[in-house]
This record gives C-alpha cells, structure tokens and sequence, in this order.
C-alpha cells in the first residue's frame, strides 16, 4: 500500500543581490539578533481536521485526504482540540474520492477503504463506507487500516484511535469482525500532519 498525502510545500528562496555600483552609499545593515523569532500561536487548538482513507482496487494503492474544517464561532475546545461538526458536510467525501478518481489509471477502481462483507466479489463503491472510512482529529489522533489479501486484492477496514497500536487495533478487530478473515496487513498516520519545525 503507498500513502498519498496532499501537501502544501512553501518554498522560500532567499536571493541576495550583489550588484557594484560605483561610489554607492552604505547600506544599513542589522539583523536584530537580540530578537527571538516570531514562531506563531502555538497554544492555539487545532481546527477540525478529517481524514479519508481511498483505495484504488487496480492497484491496491490507499491515498489519506487530509480537510480542515474552520469551527464556529461559538466552538469551544475539548481538550485542547476544536470540535468536528456533528455531522459532516457530503461534498467532502466526494472531494476525497474525486481526489482518488484523479489518481487511478481507471476511476471505477476507486472506492472508500472500509469495505462491506463480500467485498472480494462485489468490487463498487456501493459495498463501501465514507462515514466509516474516516477519522476526526477531536475524537482521535490516528487512522488506521487493516487488510487481508484475496489473491491480488487488498480487503481492508479503517478503525481510529488515540494512538498507532489502538487505531491499527481497531482497524484489525473491525476488518476480522467482517470477514472473518486474519487481516495481517496494517498501516496508519497521524490526522493532523505534524507541522516541520521552523529552521534556526
């Protein structure tokens, strides 16, 4: 399975010009080292982030769309996390499978990664779960996934959890409760991307 996250990457480029000029005046130079670096608000809450989990079934590829939700205005947050709307907005499962659709050689192929009892004989979205297919950073900190092979076929389920081992765990329990099946193949990732450390 490969993990396909969309990212957004900023690119800094520092250019530093050098052009001579005669008889140039002299230019003021501080780089207020004194000062500490402006970071952000890193005691703000988080907002609401849900993740996706696809699967393109040609190729057995799982993709993970992460989406942000912006709380209301009222929100207030529950342990340190903002609130997911109680029910979520239709149009972002079907982002999340577009964005599969997008990827896929063949956009049939794609379906959510929860998959229904007899899945291996009837391979359509319609023997699949959006609303199982996902997790939601104010009730979990991971997803995972857990599968077994039939014959080039990856069947898989999707459990949450507030760790790796209970979202891969959970992911396992709910995929052996359904098929009935050793599900052995596994992986997961954190709902809300860790955010890369500002360069010193």
């Amino acid at each position: 399975m490969r993990n396909s996250l969309h990212c957004v990457a900023l690119l800094l480029a520092l250019g530093m010009l050098a052009t001579p000029a005669a008889h140039a005046a002299p230019t003021p130079f501080d780089l207020n080292l004194d000062l500490p670096p402006v970071i952000g608000e890193s005691t703000k809450p988080p907002d609401c982030t849900i993740v996706y989990l696809t699967t393109d079934t040609s190729t057995d590829d799982v993709y993970a769309e992460r989406m942000m939700i912006e709380p209301s205005d009222n929100a207030v947050p529950v342990a340190g996390r903002m609130p997911c709307p109680a029910r979520i907005p239709p149009k972002l499962a079907d982002q999340a499978m577009a964005d599969c659709e997008v990827r896929a050689a063949d956009p049939k192929h794609c379906v959510f990664a929860d998959m229904s009892r007899g899945f291996e004989r009837e391979r359509s979205i319609n023997n699949t779960a959006e609303n199982t297919a996902r997790c939601a950073s104010d009730t979990a900190t991971d997803i995972g996934i857990a599968c077994w092979k039939s014959g080039t076929l990856d069947v898989c389920n999707v459990g949450c959890g507030q760790s790796v081992a209970e979202a891969v765990a959970q992911a396992r329990r709910r995929c052996e409760a359904k098929h009935r099946q050793s599900c052995p193949l596994t992986g997961s990732l954190p709902i809300i991307a860790a955010t890369p450390a500002p360069k010193q």
